[in-house]
């Protein structure tokens, strides 16, 4: 279901980045549609899609519009056009939108290298044709991210689902167009200024709640910057992750791959990833870790994608 915008809604400030081949815009919103990165967004029609987040310092409803048949995509800020404001309307600077968008959808993955190496596997050959030019998606920044996974610990999707809608609608921004409502992430210190008493209530166990405050106070202190990983190799960032209570070594992979969008990431603990490998092989048994890792092997350098294929072939979303 799309959700129906009324006319007179604007995008302003627009830029527009080119979308280097493969890119399946079908592929790559069905996956996002479907995946845990979902909840804050609205989906306006095949090729749009909207959602809150924080640009400059402030919040700002962006749609994300691909054109067809997929060679560009357009990023602005969407409004009511304005009635008798003097001066310019604010919007965020265009490499804050160029950055994000590049960003989000991963326009910087070279998937023809990508795929010149996973082709030579038969495993994931079969693979790359029912998923060719998928893209991996990545959450606004890495806070958000580890508060996903964070929530999804433990529980099912759809109580995870309702959690992070919760929460959102609780302490999130918010902005209404048209009487749409977008909700968004609290920002750091609104999370940490909440009362654990409050978190619970919203659904998270008492372990938690505890743990998103952490998460919260990381990220207001800093320590959950781009820049504070560029250097880091992916052990090394994976061990910086493993210091926040809460998180363990599948969890920081799997946030390095949607936080960071990191390419060769294989969080072969998975117990998703390892059924896939099961069926695509035709065992009776399934694969542990040390095997899986030692398989992913041959998919060094992409195996973020390896893993992300493996997934959507048995329809898990990650």
């Amino acid at each position: 279901m799309h959700t129906p915008v009324k006319p007179g809604v604007t995008v302003r400030g627009a830029v527009s980045l080119p979308l280097a081949p493969p890119f399946s815009v079908g592929r790559t919103l069905a996956f996002l549609r479907s995946s845990s990165l979902r909840t804050p967004y609205r989906f306006i029609g095949p090729r749009r899609v909207r959602r809150l987040v924080r640009l400059d310092g402030r919040a700002w409803v962006v749609e994300f519009a691909f054109s067809s048949p997929g060679r560009r995509l357009r990023v602005g800020v969407v409004s009511r056009p304005a009635r008798g404001r003097p001066g310019p309307v604010p919007s965020p600077s265009a490499p804050a939108l160029r950055q994000l968008a590049a960003a989000v959808f991963c326009l910087g993955d070279d998937l023809r290298r990508c795929y010149a190496v996973l082709r030579g596997d038969p495993l994931m050959a079969g693979l790359l044709r029912r998923c060719a030019g998928l893209r991996m998606i990545r959450t606004a920044d890495l806070y958000e991210a580890l508060l996903i996974a964070v929530i999804g610990q433990q529980v099912s999707v759809a109580s995870a689902e309702s959690m992070r809608r919760r929460l959102m609608a609780a302490l999130g921004d918010r902005a209404l167009i048209d009487g749409i409502a977008y909700l968004g992430y609290p920002s750091p210190r609104r999370l940490m200024a909440a009362a654990p008493r409050a978190l619970r209530s919203l659904g998270l166990s008492r372990q938690k709640a505890r743990y998103v405050l952490e998460v919260a106070a990381r990220a207001a202190a800093g320590a959950l910057t781009p820049g504070a990983f560029t250097h880091l190799t992916d052990e090394e960032a994976i061990a910086r992750l493993t210091d926040i209570p809460g998180v363990g070594r599948w969890t920081a992979e799997i946030v390095l791959m949607r936080g960071l969008g990191r390419p060769d990431i294989f969080p072969a603990g998975d117990l998703g990833l390892q059924r896939a490998v099961q069926r695509a092989l035709g065992r009776a048994d399934r694969p542990q870790e040390d095997e899986l890792r030692a398989l992913a092997e041959r998919w060094k350098g992409w195996r973020s994608y390896g893993a992300l294929y493996l997934w959507r072939s048995l329809g898990i979303t990650a």
